[in-house]
């Protein structure tokens, strides 16, 4: 999220200095080579030649600085709790500059109250400093949709919640640089809150019609079907959509963020516990789908072919990729199988390496299955049906392909 961000502002004619402590990722960014999609080479290219963005490891431009954004991950660690740690990291490197006169702002995913009890005791070492009068806090959720084209960070509304109320209208001033629409809350609290509701709130709903895909399934009943007839009410309805789990740097993790929080008040999320269970037991429905239809049509052991691992379409991001779950299944199943996705070309999984497979007639037709993961936009379905006996389609890829040769088996229905 740093990069885009880092050239809305270029763009709109700050100067910016991009810190990362990945070197390979400063050398390429230097090189004027992107490493996300969103990001054309040429536009990275015509900024760094202006002499608008420069690129470093080390934290010196913070003393030339008038703001600083703190855009880093914020994953969950090995129990599933909030990991911070790159957040106390960076802030404690800031603070040992002076932050006189400066404006911190912290986009990365927190709990409710964090900037606060975090991020405002490290940078609040010199006594003589008042939060508000001599520096300002804020925070301001990224809200970046990797592979979007429609919602960008200019006609994106920006949430801003500062520790006090002069450092949200400063932060607002920074911000209306890049973006047509700022909402001002109360507190960072508030801000930080606003965040989680929007991913929990799209997360427990992916729960809700995963669990219908598996309802319509024993009911024998296309859930596809279902969805489209009842996003028709043009009030009280939102459509949310199946799929193999939940994936993603934020959907699946900030939840955890919030039910986490309120185990340290003696509370819990009922309906987060509940919609994470049934969205992490996704990749176990679509295994038992796998091998019923195998069972079925006494189908042979030769490799599934598996189309596309990234977390959603037409971008190279495998964070909590149900994808990723389902080839592990596989691997602890002894099942054989090959990938394919244009996107990403090789994967490292608990250090077992595999490389995208390039499709052909040949593959396809020596395969018995394939499995629709995630439908990137550039797959030819057509020719893909036209070779493959058996597609397991868990995304609707195919709702458009008249399929000459393929037997498809959708999320919720036995067979088209």
């Amino acid at each position: 999220m740093g990069l885009p961000l880092a050239l809305s502002f270029a763009e709109s004619g700050y100067k910016v200095n991009g810190i990362d402590i990945d070197k390979n990722k400063i050398k390429n960014l230097n090189n004027q080579t992107s490493y996300i999609s969103d990001v054309k080479n040429n536009y990275l290219k015509n900024t760094i030649l202006e002499k608008k963005m420069a690129f470093n490891t080390n934290y010196n431009s913070i003393s030339e600085s008038d703001v600083i954004i703190i855009c880093v991950p914020t994953p969950l660690n090995k129990t599933k709790d909030p990991d911070i740690s790159y957040i106390v990291a960076v802030v404690e490197e800031i603070a040992k500059y002076s932050i006189k006169e400066k404006l911190v702002c912290l986009e990365s995913t927190v709990y409710p109250g964090a900037t606060e009890e975090i991020v405002l005791p490290k940078l609040s070492t010199n006594p003589k400093l008042t939060i508000g009068k001599d520096f300002n806090l804020i925070f301001s959720p990224e809200r970046i949709d990797p592979g979007q084209t429609k919602w960008n960070l200019e006609n994106t509304p920006k949430v801003i919640g500062g520790i006090t109320s002069e450092c949200t209208e400063l932060g607002s001033i920074l911000y209306q640089a890049i973006s047509k629409k700022i909402i001002k809350v109360s507190s960072s609290r508030a801000a930080e809150m606003t965040k989680l509701l929007e991913n929990t709130f799209r997360a427990t709903n992916i729960g809700l019609i995963n669990e219908m895909a598996i309802i319509c399934e024993k009911l024998e009943i296309d859930i596809w079907e279902i969805i489209e007839a009842a996003k028709t009410k043009p009030y009280g309805f939102m459509p949310f959509y199946p799929g193999p789990g939940l994936g993603g740097h934020c959907i699946p993790v900030d939840p955890r963020y919030l039910d986490w929080k309120l185990q340290t008040l003696n509370s819990e999320s009922k309906y987060i516990k509940l919609s994470e269970e049934i969205n992490f037991s996704m990749p176990d429905y679509v295994l038992s789908r796998i091998k019923n239809i195998k069972e079925k049509n006494k189908l042979k052991n030769n490799p599934l072919i598996v189309f596309g691992v990234s977390y959603k379409p037409n971008v190279s991001d495998i964070r909590e990729s149900p994808a990723i779950d389902l080839l592990k299944l596989f691997y602890e199943e002894n099942i054989d199988f090959i990938y394919n996705d244009p996107y990403v070309k090789k994967l490292n999984i608990d250090g077992r390496i595999y490389h995208s497979e390039p499709l052909s007639e040949k593959l396809l037709q020596e395969s018995d299955l394939g499995i629709i993961t995630t439908d990137h936009s550039n797959y030819n379905w057509k020719d893909i049906t036209n070779n493959l006996s058996y597609i397991f389609d868990t995304r609707n890829a195919l709702r458009n392909t008249k399929a000459k040769k393929s037997k498809i088996y959708k999320l919720s229905l036995i067979h088209i």
